[in-house]
Parts: C-alpha cells; structure tokens; sequence
C-alpha cells in the first residue's frame, strides 16, 4: 500500500511538471507572438513619422512662408 502511494504521489509530481511545462510554453509562444506584433508596430510608426515628416516638409514648401522667404533670399 505504501508503495501505491509513492507511485501515486511521483505519478502527481509528473502530471503537474507536465503542465507546467505546457504552460511555459504557451507563455512563450505569446510572449514572442507580442514581440513580434510590437515590432510590426514599431516599423509602422516609424513609416507613419516618416510619412508625416514628408508631407509637412511639402507643406512648407508650398505655404506662402516658404515663397516669402523665397523672395528674400532672392531666389
């Protein structure tokens, strides 16, 4: 009877390390899915920045501001 219950309690002690190892791989699985989600955003705002710096380096050069100090500069 002792014995079962050794064997009982080592066969617990498995399934649980068993669990806890497909728990942390889980945990890792989404820890590198979001690692890859915050890279993808990265590169997105970082295109947007871009995009926007364009397009006011654009606006300036159309703006009245730009055409002003045109003609002061002679140009």
């Amino acid at each position: 009877m002792l014995k079962i219950r050794s064997l009982q309690g080592a066969l617990k002690k498995e399934f649980v390390s068993i669990e806890l190892k497909a728990a942390l791989a889980l945990e890792e699985e989404r820890k590198k899915e979001a690692e890859i989600k915050v890279t993808e955003l990265e590169a997105r705002m970082a295109k947007s920045i871009s995009e926007v710096m364009i397009q006011a380096v654009e606006e300036f050069k159309a703006s009245s501001e730009m055409r002003n100090l045109n003609v002061e500069f002679g140009q």
